[in-house]
């Protein structure tokens, strides 16, 4: 079912019960109110009767004076029917003329003539009855017994609501087209959401949703525009990564077709020369091999389905073997490394690869440091997280490349980096492997005063 129809649908149910409920609950409401107003009007035209009767005496009645036609014109507004019966029980005025000076016997009337009830009612069929007592000094002397039929009230209650229903239904079919409009009105931004991202499927990632009418459709634009802006930035990158892979492993392949192609146009080179070309043959093969491992490595650390082998591991330990792996090469350059862990340091991770992405961090610390100077590595944690830092003195990474460098290919010093033999493929596995621990990865540097990477991993991966 489509929101709009939902929303019809809903809408239109809940408009049209609300507007029969609203109906009904008047009609029987009004009707009440009708139904006694007219009663109410009766009993005080029975009250009066009575006390005329007592004021005049029977007299009035019998000699059909003013009293007697008093009682006709009440019967007539009335519409029904008025007996007075005497403290005997003969009826001594009817207004019906069939009753007339004949004996009446009914328990209601005696009941009220006897004085065990003040006065009777009776509603039922569209009709009321209601016995009034005449009382005078000497106690009762009669009752007016006024009968009236309901129906003309009501009939002209009804004849009114049949009125009112016809207004409401035309104002529930006005009620629908509106809703019907505000329906499509709603959908109409979804309708449109909807279409960009089939535009989107089929891969334009350029067009951007315009600015909707609705706060929920306005957000949800906003993001939808914010997906697609990563989309293509990471669409972007992609090419960026393609590119530069096939350069990285056109460059060697390059050097040792030249290199080759010299060692066959050299017809009378010596042994030495031939020593000499195939040495260097071996170093592209090595830096092609070198790119290839960083690759694998890269799609590996960068998979969704990355397995982790998380264990408990002592850190302290896995800082000391990282930091006396690199010494070596930081020796060559004349470069002090040294390492500070300042407790035992117990986590849940994967060594290998978090080795990996550490080593890679002191590796460029020496790589990109300066001859004669200094690399500090440290160990620190809470009772949540662990944390590592490495500092250099090297030549430090310029404001407009901060944000790049763990991208993939990104070289700050090109030149450098290949005479260092990097692949620009190191951080962005470093920050992978960060990633796959839930960790993060910070670094504050100033251009020519060192770098410093940050590195803080949860103790515990559950």
């Amino acid at each position: 079912m489509s929101i709009k129809t939902y929303i019809l649908i809903t809408v239109i149910t809940l408009v049209c019960l609300s507007q029969i409920a609203v109906f009904f609950i008047s009609f029987f409401f009004v009707r009440s109110r009708v139904t006694d107003r007219v009663i109410s009007g009766i009993v005080q035209d029975s009250e009066g009767i009575a006390q005329d009767v007592k004021n005049y005496g029977v007299i009035e009645l019998y000699a059909e004076g003013r009293l007697f036609y008093e009682v006709e014109e009440t019967a007539k507004k009335n519409q029904g029917r008025i007996m007075i019966v005497a403290r005997n029980y003969r009826v001594i005025q009817d207004t019906e003329k069939t009753h007339m000076s004949t004996l009446i016997i009914n328990k209601n009337i005696m009941d009220v003539m006897s004085g065990k009830q003040e006065s009777y009612r009776l509603e039922g069929d569209g009709e009321v009855e209601i016995i009034v007592p005449i009382v005078s000094e000497e106690g009762i002397i009669g009752v007016v017994v006024s009968s009236a039929s309901l129906y003309d009230a009501q009939f002209g209650l009804v004849r009114q609501f049949l009125i009112i229903g016809a207004v409401t239904l035309i104002i529930i079919f006005i009620d629908i087209l509106l809703i019907i409009r505000i329906a499509r009105g709603t959908v109409k931004d979804l309708d449109n959401i909807n279409e960009q991202m089939i535009h989107t499927v089929q891969g334009n990632l350029q067009e951007r949703i315009k600015d909707q009418r609705f706060l929920e459709t306005q957000q949800f634009a906003e993001n939808f525009n914010e997906v697609l802006s990563k989309l293509a930035t990471i669409d972007q990158t992609r090419s960026e990564f393609v590119s530069n892979v096939s350069h990285e492993l056109k460059t060697p392949i390059t050097s040792m077709k030249v290199l080759a192609e010299s060692i066959v146009g050299n017809e009378g080179a010596d042994v030495e020369d031939y020593k000499e070309f195939m040495s260097d043959i071996v170093d592209e093969i090595d830096r092609e091999t070198k790119i290839i491992n960083d690759l694998l490595s890269l799609v590996k650390t960068d998979s969704q389905n990355n397995q982790m082998n998380f264990e408990q591991a002592d850190i302290n330990e896995m800082m000391e073997t990282i930091v006396k792996t690199v010494s070596p090469l930081a020796k060559q350059r004349n470069i002090e490394i040294s390492y500070e862990g300042y407790r035992e340091v117990q986590a849940e991770v994967d060594t290998v690869k978090l080795s990996l992405a550490i080593s890679n961090l002191v590796e460029n610390a020496v790589k990109y440091n300066i001859d004669s100077g200094w690399i500090r590595c440290s160990l620190n944690a809470d009772n949540r997280f662990f944390y590592i830092k490495v500092a250099d003195s090297g030549v430090g990474i310029p404001d407009d490349a901060k944000d790049k460098v763990f991208d993939k290919f990104y070289r700050v010093d090109k030149a450098r980096s290949r005479d260092t033999g990097g692949t620009g493929l190191g951080l962005a596995i470093t920050r992978n492997i960060i990633n796959a621990h839930r960790g993060t990865i910070k670094l504050y540097s100033e251009s020519g005063k060192g770098t410093t990477f940050t590195v803080r991993i949860p103790l515990k991966q559950g």
